[in-house]
């Protein structure tokens, strides 16, 4: 009684903790984006939901201008401003997802752990990533429970707040299938994925579709993935090729600022081609393998992590913080084996320095400079240091399908 006592405390101090931690940065002006979500909570506010969504013309899903309209007609209530109602629900939304991740995993350091890993990010920075967060733990708990329906229920709202998670659908898919080869296509209890899988999220997105408008949610999955930065200050291999032509093509795309790079647009598939085709090889090698053999949930997660570090470290446009779905991949596969807490580490460290870098702790950006002996930018030392983890972990993932043996967990082995 004694010792549950004192577990009771330690979770509850712990839980203050991280509260306190997190209101303690409510205040942070965040970076540029603030003013992007601000501008879209004015559009909501003024011509309602729907109409409001279709004005934004956003790169995001419209669930997340539900959650903005809702937070900022709540906050109104109080007399809370827009930038007010922002904060307080990244706030709401951080501090229920380090809930929802303790009551799956009891794991109340690992849940600190991640807590404090989404705060930059999160409430200091202002970025709304962390509204997937919540729907998208609720589904890869239903899956690992093979509770298809929820699963689907939540999957669909996480895609539809934040594009990301569709890059690990197709790794979902071949969990969900099981099977190790396309002969094997009879064994596949279409009745089962249709019914409780393929048609819910079908009927979802039927239903969205029709409260917001068609062509405004096709739009705004084409914004999401028409970006013509190189790299949208992502730390990778295009952020590379970014600093690389600035030093040796200044008339072209200017030189260094500062020994820093800056931002390269382009469409030019001379550019864009050759790192779009090492995603497209990178992420399909890692799929196959995953198809190849047995699937456990574990293994889900470690091929999931991959395929999306492949997006990441190698896909042009894309942003700093769309490293963000990773970190709750990382987390859980250190919560099933500890033996990826040094992955996790990686991952989470890999993810606040790449915003840090870039903004700092508030969004104003760094207070001291990030070139080394005015000759090297540490941002771009970091790029090299990711691509080349990333090969790292690449190359582990097809040593570990080799030998991949899990639990089978398919629809038709589980009764759906």
């Amino acid at each position: 009684m004694r010792h549950e006592r004192a577990r009771v405390l330690q979770v509850v101090l712990t839980a203050l903790l991280m509260v306190l931690i997190t209101v303690s940065v409510i205040h942070s002006p965040g970076t540029t984006d603030v003013l992007i979500w601000k501008r879209w909570m004015a559009n909501l506010d003024a011509f309602g939901l729907a109409a409001g969504f279709q004005a934004n013309h956003a790169d995001y899903p419209p669930y997340s201008s539900v959650i903005l309209f809702g937070a900022n007609r709540i906050a109104g209530f109080f007399g809370v401003g827009a930038f007010g109602a922002l904060k307080l629900a990244i706030l709401a939304f951080l501090i229920l997802t380090s809930v929802l991740f303790w009551l799956w995993t009891r794991d109340i350091i690992l849940t600190l752990v991640l807590h404090v890993s989404l705060l930059l990010n999160s409430v200091a920075l202002g970025y709304i990533d962390i509204f997937v967060a919540p729907s998208l733990i609720l589904a890869l708990w239903a899956l690992q429970k093979r509770h298809w329906l929820a699963f689907t229920i939540f999957y669909s709202t996480a895609c539809l707040t934040k594009w990301q998670p569709l890059i690990i659908a197709p790794f979902i898919l071949v969990y969900v299938l099981n099977i190790r080869d396309v002969a094997h296509w009879r064994n596949i209890a279409y009745q089962s994925l249709m019914r409780q899988v393929l048609g819910p999220a079908l009927a979802i997105l039927v239903l969205t579709g029709s409260v917001f408008g068609f062509i405004a949610l096709a739009q705004s999955f084409a914004n999401a993935s028409s970006h013509t930065s190189l790299s949208g200050n992502a730390l990778n291999f295009n952020w590379i090729m970014t600093h690389w032509l600035h030093v040796f093509f200044p008339e072209r795309f200017g030189g260094l600022v500062a020994g820093r790079a800056d931002l390269v647009y382009t469409r030019s598939p001379a550019l864009t081609l050759g790192p779009r085709l090492f995603f497209l090889v990178c992420y399909a090698t890692t799929l196959l393998t995953f198809f190849r053999h047995k699937k456990g949930f574990e293994d889900l997660l470690y091929f999931s992590l991959t395929g999306y570090l492949a997006y990441f470290i190698f896909n042009t446009g894309v942003h700093e913080n769309h490293v963000f779905l990773v970190t709750i991949l990382a987390a859980l596969l250190c919560w099933l084996n500890k033996e990826h807490a040094l992955l996790m580490a990686i991952v989470l460290l890999m993810s606040n320095l790449n915003m840090f870098i870039f903004y700092g702790i508030d969004g104003n950006g760094l207070m001291f400079d990030r070139v080394l002996a005015d000759r090297v930018d540490i941002a771009l030392v970091l790029a090299m240091f990711n691509v080349i983890c990333f090969l790292a972990l690449g190359w582990l993932a097809i040593l570990r399908g080799r030998t991949a043996s899990g639990a089978t967990s398919s629809l038709r082995e589980n009764g759906a």
